[in-house]
């Protein structure tokens, strides 16, 4: 009877280290599938990094062409992906602000392991991406980039937004042909604010208009008046004003009306904008002209159908339709380049320079300093509301 107990015993003590052991490879071999599935699921999809200010003061631009960026990703997606792969699109926020984008490209180029990115959509995040992207052999193409010194940046970094000296020259042109012969310019410390103001100075300057007295504020500022009564000091003809959002542009115009201060105003494509005017609850004079990239949407069905598809999704941002062109547009030309190149950047950069490439924006066509050859400008005028053009 001792025996048999004992051998009991041990049968249990045997069976309970089986059902141990069994437990053990039951773990084993789960965590081993899962790493499979992770390791399968990454070798089907394709990153594509996307840098844009999805906060703060440029958010309107950052939002707007992200939103799109995603259209053109879900479409490619819904169609098979790109050679049977899925594209993510993994978005960080550059806050329109150098460091945090440049936070962005560094996370997205080691962690995410893109070779391609959509961004930056401000210039100052553009500009402070460029270095880090052409260090890493990794495309961009930027968005909402105007300043001047992106042109010639990188041998990997183009643009789907027309340089400043191209929009605020026309807009100097302009002035100039109305009999405007001196100004007064106002504009944020940031890297599209300078280059509007700098390409308009120059190019009125160069028709023989002359400039007066330049202001500048830090960012964050809220109480304009001391610079506008100063400005406005020196009686001139008009007033030239570039910001780099929506919220400064409408306190401007606010605190312009509650000084009096008459003057014409010239302005950039935030300034004389239909989101300044709701903002202001319809203080944006209608006197005031600005320059802008400019896409009827009626220009075609395709344009008509897309900008629709959009508005049906998202609130309208108050901003020119082409920024939420080119989003699409940007995203689109990047997905055919991966479609026929992959990884291989310098295929890529080949590919966008020897071809044209029609979106729901027009045709595009790329030269070798980065910027798009075609031009999408607009003299524009906010009447009862609504974007009016003077000039195209």
């Amino acid at each position: 009877m001792g025996k048999e107990y004992i051998s009991l015993l041990l049968s249990l003590q045997t069976e309970g280290r089986w059902q141990k052991m069994k437990k053990t490879i039951f773990i084993v071999l789960t965590i081993i599938f899962l790493a499979a599935c992770v390791q399968e699921q990454t070798i089907d999809t394709i990153k594509i990094g996307y840098i844009g200010p999805l906060t703060g003061t440029g958010s309107p631009y950052g939002i707007a062409e992200l939103n799109a960026a995603r259209l053109a990703v879900g479409d490619s997606n819904s169609d098979g992906g790109i050679n049977g792969k899925q594209v993510e699109l993994v978005a960080e926020d550059g806050k329109c602000e150098g460091a945090a984008a440049t936070t962005a490209a560094n996370k997205l180029i080691s962690v995410d392991k893109v070779n391609y990115i959509l961004g930056g959509h401000c210039s100052t995040e553009s500009l402070s991406i460029v270095p880090i992207t052409e260090a890493n052999h990794v495309f961009l193409m930027a968005g909402a980039t105007g300043a001047n010194d992106f042109t010639n940046s990188g041998k990997y970094a183009f643009r789907t937004y027309p340089p400043a000296k191209v929009l605020y020259g026309r807009l100097a042109d302009y002035a100039y042909k109305k009999g405007t012969r001196t100004v007064v310019t106002l504009n944020e410390e940031k890297d599209w604010p300078q280059s509007v103001v700098e390409s308009f100075k120059i190019r009125f300057t160069e028709l023989g208009g002359k400039v007066l007295l330049s202001e500048t504020y830090a960012p964050g500022t809220a109480d304009f008046k001391t610079q506008l009564l100063k400005l406005a000091e020196l009686n001139p003809d008009a007033v030239m004003i570039s910001v780099q959002g929506p919220d400064s542009a409408a306190q401007i115009i606010k605190q312009m009306n509650e000084l009096n201060i008459d003057l014409q105003i010239y302005g950039d494509t935030l300034i004389v904008s239909t989101g300044v005017y709701d903002r202001t609850n319809g203080l944006l004079p209608e006197s005031a002209v600005g320059s802008t990239p400019h896409v009827d949407p009626d220009k075609s069905p395709e344009t008509k159908a897309f900008y629709e598809r959009y508005l049906s999704l998202h609130k309208d941002p108050g901003i020119d339709p082409f920024v939420v062109m080119e989003g699409f547009d940007g995203a689109n030309i990047v997905l055919s380049l991966i479609k026929e190149c992959s990884d291989d950047v310098d295929c890529a950069r080949s590919k966008l320079l020897n071809s044209n490439w029609s979106g729901v924006a027009g045709t595009f066509k790329f030269g070798e300093d980065g910027n798009p050859e075609t031009k999408f400008v607009a003299i524009v005028s906010i009447i009862d509301g609504k974007q009016v053009f003077l000039e195209e």
